[in-house]
């Protein structure tokens, strides 16, 4: 055994943890529907996560959303809905490159070009799915008034904070 081959396959699952990590962040931002809401809970190997607490950056587009003035609110919730569809193509042909990314990495006999090949083929999808949330958000600023735009897109900045319970925890008896 060569003594790089267990470093090379370390290296190929950080890529492949990567890669679902961004495919959740993604998911985030877009606010697209559940995958399960699109496939049958059958079809789908494995199922996804439900942990919301993946985000590690990027852009918060809920927090943008909630910096909208009221008017433009409703206008990109129908511009969002609008869109639905196309984003939710994106979102079903990024899952299938993840598969198919991951078949390629796990093969035996492993075969480098085709991994590679697999991995730019997830990369453009990935690609795909941002820059149709970025013309979405694009069109939705143009026309704000440079302050309201600029308390919008520094709210994206922030991170996401999902909202807890805030009541106190409860007391122990001892």
């Amino acid at each position: 055994m060569n003594r790089a081959l267990p470093w090379i396959i370390a290296l190929l699952i950080s890529l492949t943890a990567n890669g679902v990590m961004t495919g959740l962040v993604l998911h985030q931002l877009a606010g697209a529907p559940r995958l399960g809401d699109v496939v049958s809970r059958d079809e789908m190997r494995p199922p996804p996560p439900r942990s919301r607490g993946m985000r590690t950056g990027g852009f918060n587009i809920r927090g943008f959303l909630r910096n909208l003035p009221p008017e433009h609110r409703e206008m990109a919730r129908q511009r969002f809905d609008a869109e639905r569809e196309t984003v939710r193509a994106l979102m079903l042909a990024g899952r299938e490159a993840q598969l198919e990314a991951e078949a390629a990495l796990l093969a035996n006999p492993y075969d480098a070009e085709a991994a590679a090949t697999a991995l730019d083929n997830l990369r453009q999808r990935r690609f795909e799915i941002e820059s149709a949330v970025e013309d979405i958000v694009l069109d939705l600023v143009a026309d704000l008034p440079a302050e309201e735009r600029i308390r919008a897109l520094e709210a994206g900045r922030r991170p996401h904070r999902p909202r807890r319970d805030r009541r106190p925890p409860p007391r122990d008896d001892f």
